[in-house]
């Protein structure tokens, strides 16, 4: 079943943000109007109150920040002995952030046009947070499967790793900084690096299965 559905989210993935990075590329015609029809939404919410909110949730996703909390998950890990769970987190943030960071320079699109909320530096495709904040609270809903036993603490702890995810995206839509179009790709590329890590990590019995 797992094998299975790391295997799903390799391809549904992968094709999904090929498809993405060739529109972007190319200038598809779908695309602006995509980004604008999203961004017209995300920022009908607009006021001081919801500034404030995105901008701190936006920050969680700062490279420091996920940084900082890679480190204390990993050492976390490293303390109980799970040594195959805190190479899975450090593979997966420093290997797939650095693949993040190569597609940007190949790409090099630039940033949406608009007064940004908050800095924003270098190129926009695809969004640097939304696939950081995939990469590591995914990461840490796969382990909170092997590692917790409880259902319910599971889906508790596994809903709100998502929910933040999507948060950070949101909020980088919110802020000005990326297209939504950034953001989506960031995260199917979250989405396809997961998958083959999660399914290379099985393959090799590095991971304990709760099911074949």
């Amino acid at each position: 079943m797992t094998k299975r559905f790391s295997a799903s989210l390799f391809i549904v993935g992968t094709i999904s943000f090929l498809m993405i990075l060739i529109s972007v590329m190319h200038h598809a015609a779908w695309v602006a109007p995509f980004d604008a029809m999203i961004r017209t939404g995300v920022r009908s919410l607009s006021s001081s109150l919801m500034d404030s909110i995105s901008i701190a949730i936006t920050s969680i996703g700062n490279p420091y920040s996920i940084m900082i909390l890679t480190t204390i998950v990993t050492l976390g890990l490293l303390s109980f002995k799970q040594w195959a769970a805190a190479c899975f987190l450090v593979i997966n943030m420093t290997v797939f952030s650095t693949l993040n960071y190569l597609i940007k320079m190949i790409i090099q699109r630039p940033r949406p046009p608009f007064h940004h909320l908050v800095y924003a530096g270098g190129y926009s495709f695809p969004s640097g947070h939304a696939s950081g904040a995939l990469l590591f609270l995914g990461t840490l809903s796969i382990l909170v499967y092997y590692l917790i036993h409880q259902p319910v603490w599971q889906k508790i702890v596994i809903g709100s790793c998502l929910i933040l995810a999507l948060g950070i995206g949101l909020s980088r839509i919110y802020v000005l900084v990326h297209y939504p179009s950034d953001v989506l790709a960031g995260f199917l590329l979250a989405t396809a690096c997961l998958g083959g890590s999660w399914y290379c990590f099985i393959h090799f019995k590095l991971l304990h299965l709760k099911e074949s």
